[in-house]
């Protein structure tokens, strides 16, 4: 249980994580992740890889929950345009895909 008194503890996330999946014709992928830390941070991690090229990844903190939507759906749109497909839709609103 949290104890109320104490400034230092932060109940968990209630609001779900987000993440979308794409790979391209070349086995290459491309996650991208929008949820908070423990300290209700919210943080957008993308991470790449794939059989031909080295992976890699970079994380960025936003300004909020809505920022970080807003991040996402434009490396989405993105990512689309420069030849890469969505493999699974995980927690994302139906109106961006």
């Amino acid at each position: 249980m949290i104890d109320s008194a104490d400034n230092a503890t932060h109940s968990l996330p209630v609001t779900g994580a987000t993440r979308l999946h794409f790979s391209d014709q070349a086995r290459t992928t491309f996650t991208v992740d929008l949820g908070q830390d423990l300290l209700g941070d919210w943080i957008l991690t993308q991470t790449w890889g794939g059989s031909r090229q080295r992976g890699g990844g970079k994380r960025l903190v936003v300004d909020g929950h809505e920022a970080g939507l807003q991040m996402l759906q434009k490396i989405a749109e993105k990512k689309e345009r420069s030849g890469y497909d969505q493999v699974h839709p995980y927690h994302v609103r139906s109106h961006w895909l």
